[in-house]
């Protein structure tokens, strides 16, 4: 049942994001008056559609994509899946500049709207999310702890960029694994200036650093039929200690069953002790955890004090654009540490989580769903501004080469790019499904 949510939930995601980034494209094709003759949501063999003022509305068998064909805007994706070559140019360079650019930005657009839809609807978080980022626990152990970070420290800044929440403090250090971030702490009033190297956790490769916001070490939920219900532990239930080791804040409960996990082989586990207070009784209890997911689980979370944020239309909008201006940085840290070769892939989501993450949006709940469909309608577009031949954005930088030398490329060199650009992105597409489907395999 919950695959085929996440399937149904993926397919509705990604064809109501595509379908609009196409219709920038088409309105904007239609104001300047090219002939259209395909409107496709999908790609590969037609399925169902029909025909009007000459245009093809279709659904097509893989609902990975779409696209427009737009005769006189010159060679695009549609050439290579349908296989027929470039015709010949229409219009102004400047109205086939715009037509290019109008699918990514509806999308910017559209992720404007959705986050906003998501505030004013109203999106539970931690409290701790938007508090300033003051270090109430650092793990023993830790990169931060060796760095020297020291309780009460107040997190100034990340890499020279201003940091006033934890959940700016979070982005970034959790998509900088293996990479050394210079940090300037707050001390008692006295700037102090740190290196910290996150390292790579979780099959995302998400940087662990161990610096963290106070969360108490208390069960909020426990998972139907992991090792945590079966073994007897509660909603409620305070952890004091794992494995003899004294426990201080829920962080540290995550450590420490990570660090007594290390020795275990794949379906070979050892049970691991945990003292309890529960209802001011002490109890113990072993849990053996269960592998799945490329770790080691016992199956519960932890309590968090969690807030709504529920904002008037404005306000919503206010936010949601602070949102977006965050997740655009956030993008664009991730793409210039691929590029320059000290990112990894495994934090990049293929289809397969996306359709989970679909799934899980739709389950939650109408501003989760919302919000999901915001920030990937925004990768959506910034993704698609990027100049790589058979991208819009390597048409629109094509585009501008032009507009500078005032002469226009033959439709033979500009087929060339956009096959280069394909074979690319299939490379890509590829690598990221690879990885994808190892991650939730627990390779």
């Amino acid at each position: 049942m919950q695959i085929s949510t996440n399937i149904l939930a993926f397919v509705f995601v990604l064809s109501f994001l595509i379908f609009f980034h196409e219709f920038g494209h088409f309105l904007m094709a239609r104001l300047f008056k090219f002939p259209i003759e395909v409107f496709s949501i999908g790609f590969g063999k037609r399925l169902f559609g029909f025909t009007r003022n000459g245009t093809d509305y279709r659904i097509s068998l893989v609902p990975l994509g779409g696209y427009v064909k737009i005769v006189g805007l010159g060679p695009d994706e549609s050439d290579v899946v349908d296989g027929q070559p470039g015709q010949g140019l229409r219009g102004t360079r400047w109205q086939r500049f715009l037509v290019l650019l109008a699918g990514p930005a509806v999308n910017l657009v559209l992720a404007l709207l959705l986050t906003a839809g998501a505030f004013a609807i109203g999106i539970t978080m931690p409290k701790y999310a938007d508090e300033k980022p003051v270090v109430k626990h650092v793990d023993t152990g830790s990169p931060a702890e060796k760095a020297g970070v020291q309780v009460d420290d107040l997190v100034v800044s990340l890499s020279g960029k201003p940091v006033t929440t934890w959940r700016e403090v979070e982005t970034h250090l959790g998509l900088a694994p293996r990479t050394e971030i210079p940090v300037v702490l707050e001390r008692a009033g006295t700037p102090v200036s740190v290196v910290i190297r996150p390292e790579p956790q979780t099959k995302y490769d998400i940087g662990y650093t161990g610096l963290n916001p106070f969360l108490a070490p208390v069960i909020g939920g426990l998972v139907k039929g992991y090792p945590g219900e079966k073994a007897g532990l509660q909603v409620g239930d305070r952890i004091v200690s794992i494995g003899g080791v004294p426990i201080e804040g829920y962080f540290e409960v995550v450590r420490r069953v990570r660090e007594a996990s290390t020795a275990f082989e794949k379906g070979a586990a050892k049970p691991i002790s945990f003292e309890i207070d529960r209802s001011g009784k002490r109890l113990a209890f072993d849990v053996t955890p269960r592998f799945e997911g490329g770790s080691w689980r016992i199956g519960f979370t932890p309590k968090y004090e969690l807030v709504k944020r529920k904002l008037p239309l404005l306000a919503a909008i206010g936010a949601s654009w602070n949102e977006n201006l965050r997740q655009t940085s956030a993008v664009g840290q991730t793409i210039k540490r691929m590029v320059s070769g000290s990112g990894s892939i495994r934090q990049l989501s293929g289809p397969v989580d996306i359709a989970k993450f679909s799934g899980e949006a739709v389950r939650t709940g109408m501003a989760a769903l919302l919000g999901f469909m915001g920030l990937l309608s925004l990768q959506l577009g910034l993704l698609n501004l990027l100049p790589i031949p058979l991208l819009d954005g390597g048409q629109l930088f094509l585009l501008t080469i032009e507009g500078i030398v005032r002469r226009d490329f033959s439709l033979k060199l500009k087929e060339r790019l956009l096959q280069a650009g394909f074979v690319f992105l299939v490379l890509l597409m590829v690598s990221v499904l690879a990885f994808d489907i190892a991650k939730n395999l627990g390779f």
